[in-house]
């Protein structure tokens, strides 16, 4: 060869490759929290997985580091501006997110996995931090064995096959089930939520009734199949025409509009003057989904109240706090009553009777019947409705301008339960009868054992004040739909062809599906949702544990996690030695090999015991002796016939003692450095 001869290029070291799994997690853990994410950050995680995606799959360079830096200090800046912190849920679980989504575009050795997968481990669980639901938790689950099986084939290179990485992250989780279980039952549950009181996510809407409502207004939430919430009865389902589910008391009408008179002061509410007819009392217990507001639906009037609720001179129940997390309350209310029969307050009435300056029609319509009754001038009214040619229906628009109720009486005569709610009030008001309008849900779906009260179930009805009767309920929308209370929305409305299936009476093979999957939300909900500490104190005294103290719950989950552990884990070894049993010999030798491979002595692939002893003893000239001697007595228990029970006896205790001098070698060796 000359000295002119080129070179051999040196080889180039291979591309580092995101291990499949982890990558694949990671990626569905960061787009599961978008809704969770400002607006912003949404195209950026998006380009970023995307980005990482065509690195792995085209070779596209990874982004250079100084990108990556200025990323994340303006991803930090952006979550500061729009939570104006960088604490608490929500600005946290961002700031997590895109530091997840940088680490990912950052990954490019084994030691970035690992913050990777530690990163995985935090982002799955504050999933659980918005939600809870059944299928929140199915799908945490999922990614958290997908991180598992990331984590054994990091942590073992060798191991590239994906199904031994799937049954040994299957057989870890199942081996853990048993301890989640019994901590989930025994480890002290503290009240409220772990992070504190939190307040709504920037796209996170409030759903359902308003503390407003204008003519017209129901029409959205009239195709709106989410469930409201879920109602279970001590005793029998009550009948669908008394199912009025009382949410708001609405008296000041504002342009158009009717406004509820919200306590601003949880303390400063006063309760109304009630008198509950005795024998008619129904006790029925709410499971109502977040609404981020304060009222809470019950049924007619509430006589024994949730804690940490009070009622207002309304009877409607509020919280003393927004309701962000789902909640489940217990009721017991009245469904004959008398709501402030003897007197109405001069406020009181003057609010209740005013009227606006436009709708002059109405005005003269109600003139013909002034001066009767209370109740023969709601019976009226009523008529008027049934035969002058009213319909009912759930696109009858918004009502604009002046004279909205004139126009909806005298011209459209179509209407939704707002539009009648709303004549009728301001029909009452003008005959010189106090009135108010009351919204909340009427109906609900019987599933098994429970109500499911949907968005759709909204409804808005009118009270009237009658000397020595106090506020009566009465429905308009009973003189033109009276279907619509008697079967439900749904009888009512099934020719709208906008409506959802769920919303159908006869939903077919969706419909059952939709209805079995609410019943497993419904169990979700009771059974694992709703093991509150007051639930867990009742199942521990059914054992005979009263009373106990934090300090002696905390004792009692531990010992009983620590006894579960140790159960699973001989369960594990008795299973493992009947599907793979170790013969005597082997299991007696294996201290010792242990022993030797924390003092960096591992045993080689096909190095034969001799070789390995040898090695051993070279390494460790001071133990040469007994090394020998336990290998004269192995190699003759492996491979004799006959091998007599007295020297299988000190065939272990050699193997035991040299296992122990092996052990203090090493601690010696670690403590000396």
């Amino acid at each position: 060869m000359t000295p002119h001869s080129a070179r051999p290029a040196p080889k180039a070291s291979p591309r580092f490759h995101l291990d499949i799994p982890l990558g694949l997690v990671v990626g569905l853990a960061i787009l599961a929290h978008l809704t969770h994410m400002p607006v912003w950050a949404i195209p950026l995680v998006i380009a970023g997985l995307l980005w990482r995606f065509f690195h792995e799959w085209r070779g596209w360079p990874r982004p250079p580091q100084f990108l990556l830096i200025a990323l994340g200090f303006m991803a930090g800046l952006g979550v500061f501006l729009s939570y104006h912190s960088l604490w608490g849920r929500d600005a946290g679980t961002a700031l997590l997110t895109l530091a997840a989504l940088l680490k990912l575009l950052e990954t490019r050795a084994p030691r970035d996995q690992n913050a990777l997968l530690l990163l995985g481990f935090f982002l799955i669980t504050s999933l659980l931090l918005f939600d809870q639901g059944m299928a929140t938790t199915l799908f945490s689950l999922m990614l958290f064995a997908g991180l598992i099986t990331a984590w054994i084939g990091t942590s073992n290179p060798s191991l590239t096959a994906i199904k031994p990485r799937i049954r040994a992250s299957g057989g870890l989780m199942l081996a853990g089930l048993p301890i989640a279980i019994m901590l989930f039952v025994l480890f002290p549950r503290p009240p409220g939520a772990l992070w504190g009181a939190q307040q709504p996510t920037l796209q996170q809407a409030k759903t359902g009734l308003s503390d407003s409502l204008t003519a017209g207004e129901f029409e959205q939430l009239a195709t709106d199949d989410t469930p409201a919430f879920r109602v279970s009865f001590q005793g029998s389902v009550i009948p669908p025409s008394a199912r009025y589910w009382r949410v708001l008391v609405m008296s000041q009408e504002i342009n158009g509009t009717w406004h509820a008179k919200i306590p601003p002061n949880f303390d400063a509410i006063t309760a109304p003057d009630l008198f509950p007819t005795l024998n008619n009392e129904v006790t029925y217990t709410i499971t109502l989904e977040p609404s981020e507001r304060r009222w809470m639906p019950s049924l007619a009037v509430p006589i024994a109240l949730p804690p940490n609720t009070v009622l207002s001179d309304t009877a409607s129940l509020f919280s003393s706090r927004p309701l962000t997390d789902r909640t489940r309350y217990t009721v017991t209310s009245a469904t004959r009553y008398r709501l402030d029969p003897n007197h109405l307050p001069r406020a009181d009435r003057i609010e209740n009777l005013a009227l606006p300056n436009d709708d002059p029609k109405l005005k003269q319509l109600a003139r013909q019947w002034q001066g009767l009754p209370a109740l023969e001038i709601r019976d009226r009214i009523l008529s008027y409705f049934h035969t002058e040619g009213f319909s009912y229906t759930l696109r009858p628009g918004k009502l604009t301008g002046e004279n909205r109720m004139d126009a909806f009486l005298f011209q459209t005569k179509k209407g939704y339960c707002e539009h009648y709610a709303s004549a009728f009030t301001l029909l009452m008001r003008a005959a010189g009868v106090p009135a108010r309008i009351v919204t909340g849900y009427q109906g609900g779906e019987e599933i098994a054992d429970y109500l499911l009260v949907r968005q759709a179930d909204a409804h808005a009805w009118s009270e009237i004040w009658v000397e020595g009767q106090g506020w009566i309920q009465v429905d308009p929308t009973t003189a033109v739909a009276p279907e619509r209370i008697d079967t439900g929305f749904a009888n009512a409305a099934t020719q709208d062809p906008t409506l959802p299936n769920s919303l159908r009476g006869n939903a077919g093979i969706a419909g059952q599906w939709a209805q079995l999957n609410d019943r497993l939300e419904n169990g979700w909900n009771q059974y694992i949702l709703g093991y509150s500490g007051s639930t867990q104190i009742d199942f521990l005294q059914n054992f005979g544990l009263k009373n106990l103290n934090l300090g002696a719950q905390l004792v009692l989950s531990l010992i009983a996690t620590l006894l579960t552990w140790a159960g699973v884990f001989l369960i594990w070894r008795k299973l493992s030695q009947a599907t793979h049993p170790i013969p005597p010999a082997e299991k007696a030798w294996q201290p010792v090999e242990r022993a030797l491979q924390r003092l960096n002595v591992p045993r080689q692939a096909g190095e034969t015991l001799a070789a390995y002893i040898e090695r051993a003893a070279t390494a460790f000239p001071a133990h040469r002796t007994q090394l020998m001697q336990t290998h004269t007595l192995f190699s003759q228990w492996f491979f004799a016939e006959h091998f007599g029970k007295k020297s299988q006896a000190l065939a272990k205790i050699k193997a035991k003692n040299l296992a122990r001098q092996l052990h203090w070698l090493y601690w010696r060796k670690k403590l000396t450095r």
